[in-house]
């Protein structure tokens, strides 16, 4: 086995090669029998999220939680009334071209019927930037950079919207963000059954309207509650215009009016696991001893919950149960071996697959109809290689300091899940 993975065009060449196996022997054998079933429905205990950052990820934000959490009422809606003032009818713009990418069959639909196509007019998004800019999946941006799960991910996993307008450059703010890349992301998460964490309560006021921007990276960043919903809105590359706010304000009252007209909220499809604790789940997973052995790191510990702040991707991802796992040693605070995973995720993994990152690895006891990739992500002097994997209905991505390490761990995890 290499152990970098190739570039260029022999990437390219070996990713294409790798889809038309992997269609070929899906129409000559039956589906995995795993397939159709969640290794993690079977566990007994409740979810919650934690995140332990692994090597070179620079985020903006870091999950935290509490070991346990008792529920609270939902709190009262918020509403949110624009201004009265009279708002400048924006320049009409063509009818956008449909996005590139196809909504995979098993994404969760968003509980507020919303679709990037009618969420925001084009023409308030374009005025933003001196390139234009187009629809774009999220999923296949971010998955051009690093080696993780892209976080936005569990906003679409429990039926909240992701819209992004970009230039197309691969970015991901987990590990900084591209200088190239011009864009906007505009994200909507639905609130839980049992109301917002403590943490995001704090978060929705709406005085948070006024944007954070930087004047120097052409950035700028708004979160806050309209109705039962959290909406962030970002942008990257904008011009000088746009930072004298009155562009950003008739994209932000655009957004407000749309998402306070289509909520509230349906009711979730899926088991909300607000209020529960990972502990354990990591280990029934992926055992401690395990995760020694393979790494031959003996003094690894479960890495503890990580200080920082709070996003709606984080409150998302502990709605959903799509956790973090993390082990590092006690010096060394380097993860050693990281475990994420996206519940239900075919959909999600396979837009991942689209940003052609990465090269095909196999795994031992892998159906041959399932692709599997490896990523490694160089830092300083080091790196860190990822693989990721379907395991039943669940996107998993397991990552260590060496491919082969991640290949192991992933081989582990795998037997685990068929016993």
């Amino acid at each position: 086995m290499r152990s970098e993975p190739p570039t260029g065009d022999e990437l390219n060449r070996m990713l294409v090669s790798m889809k038309q196996q992997v269609l070929e022997q899906a129409a000559k054998e039956p589906a995995p029998a795993a397939r159709g079933r969640s290794i993690h429905r079977g566990l007994a205990l409740g979810l919650g999220v934690t995140l332990f950052l692994g090597v070179g990820a620079t985020a903006a934000y870091a999950i935290t939680v509490a070991a346990s959490q008792d529920p609270v009422a939902a709190p009262p809606s918020q509403t949110f009334t624009p201004p009265a003032s009279p708002t400048p009818e924006p320049t009409p713009s063509a009818t956008p071209a449909p996005p590139e990418f196809e909504v995979e069959p098993g994404q969760p639909a968003s509980r507020y019927g919303l679709d990037c196509d009618t969420l925001v007019d084009p023409a308030l998004i374009n005025a933003l930037f001196p390139v234009s800019v187009a629809p774009a999946d999220p999923i296949v941006t971010a998955s051009g950079v690093g080696i993780s799960i892209p976080r936005r991910t569990s906003i679409m996993s429990i039926g909240g919207t992701v819209c992004e307008w970009s230039n197309g450059v691969a970015s991901n703010d987990q590990y900084g963000v591209s200088p190239e890349h011009v864009g906007v992301t505009i994200s909507v998460t639905p609130r839980p059954a049992v109301g917002w964490s403590p943490r995001t309560d704090g978060m929705l006021d709406l005085d948070r309207w006024s944007p954070d921007c930087g004047v120097d990276t052409g950035s700028c960043f708004a979160s806050a509650g309209v109705n039962d919903a959290w909406v962030t809105i970002e942008t990257v590359g904008a011009t000088t215009a746009a930072m004298d706010l009155a562009r950003w304000h008739l994209l932000r009252d655009s957004v407000i009016d749309t998402v306070a007209a289509a909520g509230p909220a349906a009711p979730p499809s899926f088991v909300e696991r607000s209020e529960a604790s990972h502990v354990g789940v990591c280990e029934s997973l992926l055992p401690l001893e395990s995760v020694r052995s393979t790494t031959a790191r003996p003094d690894v510990l479960p890495g503890s919950p990580s200080g920082g702040g709070w996003s709606d991707w984080a409150e998302a991802a502990s709605i959903a149960g799509n956790l973090w796992c993390a082990w590092s040693g006690e010096e060394d605070m380097n993860s050693a071996a990281t475990l994420s995973w996206i519940r239900d995720g075919r959909w999600a993994f396979t837009r991942m697959l689209e940003a052609q990152v990465g090269m095909p690895v196999e795994i031992a006891g892998l159906p041959s109809a399932e692709p599997a990739i490896a990523r490694c992500y160089e830092f300083g002097d080091g790196s860190i290689c990822a693989v990721d994997l379907m395991i039943g209905d669940d996107w998993f991505n397991v990552s260590a300091r060496t491919e082969a390490t991640a290949v192991a761990l992933a081989e582990d995890i795998l037997q685990r899940s068929a016993e």
